[in-house]
């Protein structure tokens, strides 16, 4: 009987990772495309015109969706999903939100109105086949399950961009160590499958609040999401969604309010393959349920 030593068993493992040793010059088109700004394209944007040369989804990425409970996370990411549909096929997994639900919020986005005909709730509903995918799960799911639903929709379906809302849902049990340490992991294989797959995973996670009863008023930071560090360290793109409650407040107390003060808040605190962070400021129309990129608070037309 042989006996295998160290160092065969070292070599055994170098000769499977020998193929993706490549020399440096393997990459040199790929480079002169960087620098030439051909790689801006190679994703899908967010529904607003100010946004587009800052921000890109590209495909083998994750994106971290935050902000606090209530101030608009699933909201936006619905209107992003919709502008979106024409291109590409998307998946949204929200365990905390029916699909009729969901699917509601969304035609008012699209149609720009609180109440579009039953025809054409029905017209766009049987456009989004082929489309948009919802995943019928309102409860909190084990995530191996989520992990074989990624695993499907990417491989069987060839879903595009898959939204989990949320990380909370995601059936992590034990001590907060445990949890921690298993919402790591579980992130770390979303990654590992966007990239696997080549397409786009976002995963809505929440804050922590301040102490107070003002504490909303606070936008969050980078450091402000839940769990451990690492789950921020290990998706490419943050996002932090902030409604300005403050505003919100006065304006059901009938005080006068600017107009030009935003409603709400997008600020990108991440974008590991893009060069632009920063705060957008946006608006909220009520009839629509959409998020407009000025004070003048019009609905995007979706021509769909």
């Amino acid at each position: 009987m042989q006996t295998i030593t160290d160092k065969d068993f070292i070599d055994f493992i170098g000769k499977q990772e020998s193929q993706y040793i490549m020399p440096a010059s393997h990459w040199a088109d790929d480079v002169i495309a960087e620098f030439n700004g051909n790689n801006v394209a190679q994703g899908d944007l967010l529904p607003w015109s100010k946004t587009h040369n800052l921000i890109v989804l590209r495909p083998g990425e994750v994106s971290l969706w935050g902000g606090f409970n209530g101030h608009g996370k699933s909201q936006i990411l619905g209107q992003a999903a919709a502008w979106n549909l024409k291109e590409k096929p998307w998946l949204l997994a929200s365990m905390e939100m029916p699909p009729r639900k969901t699917m509601r919020r969304m035609i008012r986005q699209v149609a720009g109105s609180s109440r579009p005909t039953d025809e054409y709730i029905t017209r766009f509903s049987k456009w989004t086949d082929g489309r948009l995918w919802m995943y019928d799960q309102v409860d909190t799911v084990e995530h191996e399950k989520i992990l074989g639903m990624v695993h499907y929709a990417s491989e069987v379906l060839g879903i595009k961009h898959i939204v989990i809302d949320s990380l909370m849902k995601c059936g992590f049990r034990g001590s907060k160590d445990q949890i921690s340490s298993k919402q790591v992991d579980f992130v770390d294989r979303l990654c590992w499958a966007a990239k696997h797959y080549n397409n786009h995973i976002h995963l809505v996670h929440h804050m922590r609040k301040g102490e107070g009863n003002q504490s909303e008023y606070n936008r969050p930071g980078k450091h402000d999401f839940r769990g451990a560090g690492e789950i921020a360290d290990l998706v490419d793109n943050q996002f932090i969604i902030h409604r300005n409650k403050r505003k919100e407040v006065m304006v059901g107390k009938g005080e006068e309010v600017d107009d030009s003060i935003p409603d709400a808040t997008l600020e990108c605190t991440k974008q590991r393959h893009g060069e632009w962070e920063g705060l957008l400021k946006f608006w909220f129309h009520e009839e629509s349920q959409q998020y407009t990129p000025d004070a003048n608070n019009r609905p995007l037309p979706y021509g769909i």
